[in-house]
């Protein structure tokens, strides 16, 4: 799902972007008002002035926009150019940039997926890119559970604390019935003192005084139409203008979490990593399923249900799974140190080959033996895995 730059820059804009003007924003439903409204803070700049002064010394600039539907961008028309993310990439790149080209942009958008397959996936698709700068917006596909805490917290710190040492902003959306993440969300974004782009306090207040409808933003329950993604770019666009004008001072991440950072240190499983002790009846094959093209397939022409199984040292396991709405998929279990943990689903009547993640405790931080293999009676269907993690405390 990644997209380059050069791309949005070839394709006609003029008009996109609600706010360009006094008189756009007048004319408009989203106000100037909305817009200040937004900023829920600007946070510690230092990290994006680095960015910044890279952009005007004519230097290459990584940013990365990690999250689900909405940053894949669902409902823009063309979607791969007035999403959002690429949106405000390209006012980015007008604010800031001295060489356009040489801004690298990547959509790492999935849609129906939560922070727990953010921070699975984060090391492949955010990291292997070396951001500058990350967009994080996963409020209307999280829980508020602890579990989600967790998730969304340890990514946060992963972002953070990883080589490039990125600028991280939190891009906090909702959905027609109100519902966001965002509460958690933002005491994580005070906590490590990041910027909060706050779609959900530009909007909630105008509907609840029926100022605006819904379908002003959205046709469907959550994702924003055209004009609704370029109103979420003009909300970066905004902050982007006023962290560039806040002073930077050093920055520093806080050693403890505020909620939980257990999977911070999550480590991707790949193929002929020693973790793997035998692939029994899945095979490493292609596969096809948004960014993942390689995955562990048990075939429904298989004779055999020996197990994967892995020697992993770690509290926490996450396993990624491609979902489809074909009853030819069947489902799989995973046993701990001879224990029945959980059923993977490969099924689903509503499935569209998405993914699915599943957090599964391994219990103490000590060595583990797991298997994983298919239901008695789905021998013969198939399934797909995607990414395995182990995370140690």
């Amino acid at each position: 799902m990644n997209k380059t730059f050069s791309r949005i820059l070839s394709f006609a804009l003029s008009g996109a972007l609600l706010l360009g003007s006094a008189s756009a924003a007048e004319e408009s439903v989203f106000t100037r008002q909305m817009v200040e409204r937004s900023l829920y803070q600007t946070g510690n700049t230092q990290r994006l002035h680095k960015a910044i002064d890279k952009a005007r010394a004519g230097e290459k600039v990584s940013m990365v926009y990690l999250g689900g539907s909405i940053t894949e961008g669902a409902l823009a028309q063309p979607q791969q150019t007035h999403c959002y993310a690429a949106l405000s990439a390209r006012l980015f790149a007008e604010k800031f940039m001295a060489d356009p080209a040489q801004l690298e942009y990547h959509n790492a958008g999935i849609s129906g997926t939560p922070s727990l397959l953010g921070v699975t996936r984060c090391e492949q698709d955010v990291l292997a890119y070396k951001p500058d700068i990350v967009f994080v917006e996963f409020a209307v596909n999280d829980s508020s559970d602890a579990n989600a805490q967790m998730a969304y917290e340890s990514l946060v710190r992963k972002l953070l604390n990883s080589e490039t040492q990125p600028a991280v902003v939190l891009v906090l959306t909702l959905m027609s019935g109100g519902y966001s993440a965002h509460v958690h969300m933002k005491q994580i974004g005070k906590h490590y003192d990041l910027g909060v782009v706050s779609v959900y306090d530009a909007i909630k207040p105008q509907l609840d005084m029926k100022l605006m409808a819904w379908s002003d933003y959205s046709s469907d329950y959550a994702h924003p139409t055209t004009e609704g993604h370029a109103f979420i770019a003009d909300l970066i666009g905004y902050y982007f203008d006023q962290a560039a004008a806040t002073e930077p001072t050093d920055y520093v991440i806080p050693v403890e979490a505020r909620y939980s950072k257990s999977l911070e240190n999550l480590r991707n499983i790949r193929q002929g990593d020693p973790a793997i002790i035998t692939g029994g009846s899945f095979p490493y094959t292609n596969v096809t399923c948004y960014s993942y093209t390689k995955g562990w397939r048990h075939s429904s022409l298989a004779d055999s249900n020996d197990p994967l199984v892995l020697q992993v040292t770690g509290a926490y396991m996450t396993i990624a799974i491609k979902q489809e709405p074909n009853q030819l998929c069947g489902k799989a279990e995973v046993w701990v140190d001879g224990h029945l943990k959980t059923t993977l689903a490969g099924y689903a009547e509503n499935a569209w080959g998405n993914v699915v993640t599943e957090l599964i405790p391994l219990g103490e931080n000590t060595a583990h033996t797991v298997e994983i293999r298919m239901a008695a009676d789905n021998v013969n269907k198939y399934f797909s895995l995607l990414d395995i993690a182990v995370a140690a405390e």
